[in-house]
């Protein structure tokens, strides 16, 4: 049998994973406006970072709520937080196209 934390665990992990992901996109876009001289693939770029350290920050703060929550039973309702970061990379996706393409 697991721990009740090794669930939270992972989880905050994903959630770092995909901040990381993020801040490897701004970089790569942030070098794609360097290359192309594009001032809107800065603002881009700026903004997949801004993300990214959202992300990040909002992970641990997550991680700390969810663990409290296992010790003292109560149920961890965390699905908006995720949907809207699933929406924001699937903007970020469509930024990068844009930027591939454009």
């Amino acid at each position: 049998m697991t721990s009740s934390g090794v669930q939270n665990e992972r989880t905050s992990l994903s959630w770092v994973r995909t901040g990381l992901g993020l801040a490897g996109c701004a970089l790569l876009a942030g070098r794609l406006a360097m290359v192309r001289d594009t001032p809107w693939a800065v603002v881009a770029a700026i903004a997949v970072a801004v993300l990214a350290f959202g992300v990040l920050g909002w992970s641990h703060d997550r991680y700390r709520r969810a663990a409290r929550a296992v010790r003292e039973r109560r149920p961890v309702d965390q699905a908006m937080p995720a949907l809207l970061v699933t929406l924001a990379v699937c903007l970020v996706g469509t930024l990068g196209l844009l930027l591939i393409v454009l």
